[in-house]
């Protein structure tokens, strides 16, 4: 017996269809700052220290458009950081507004305050997803440390990795 034309057709324009949609992309971010820690698994965080700061980074520009940043006073004074500047660079060298979602708590001696800086967004799909491989980003977060003005920026690569 056989398929009806229709049927055929159906199947011949799903092949077509699905043989030409754009590729799916998540991003991974490594710090390339001297010294950073980069770490492999899905969800765990990249790490950057100095002797004020410590620096954990996840990036995620296409599920949570999001980047979580917790900051880690390594001094014996409250660092202010003037979250209402802070900014993403991409590679066009323009930088984004990034806020945290909700309010963050002053970052005293000795502790750690964590921040979902929102939006961070980039393209899931096809070329423009890809064009972002091995692009520089920049994170920049303005404080004032030990009563000086300091700009934390962290250096980052994007790697697009087709699904």
């Amino acid at each position: 017996m056989q398929p009806p034309m229709r049927t055929l057709l159906a199947a011949a324009l799903f092949v077509l269809v699905s043989g030409c949609a754009p590729a799916s992309y998540y991003f991974n971010f490594d710090i390339t700052d001297p010294g950073a820690k980069n770490l492999t698994r899905p969800g765990e965080r990249d790490v950057f220290e100095d002797p004020d700061l410590r620096v954990e980074l996840l990036v995620d520009p296409t599920s949570f458009q999001a980047i979580l940043l917790v900051l880690t006073n390594r001094t014996p004074e409250p660092i202010g950081v003037e979250w209402n500047r802070v900014g993403i660079i991409g590679p066009d060298r323009v930088e984004r507004s990034l806020l945290p979602d909700d309010r963050v708590a002053r970052l005293e001696p000795f502790t750690s305050v964590r921040a979902r800086l929102i939006t961070f967004e980039l393209p899931a799909l096809g070329n423009a997803a890809a064009s972002f491989d091995a692009q520089p980003f920049e994170l920049h977060v303005p404080l004032v440390v030990m009563g000086k003005p300091r700009d934390l920026r962290i250096h980052l690569l994007a790697h697009a990795v087709k699904l």
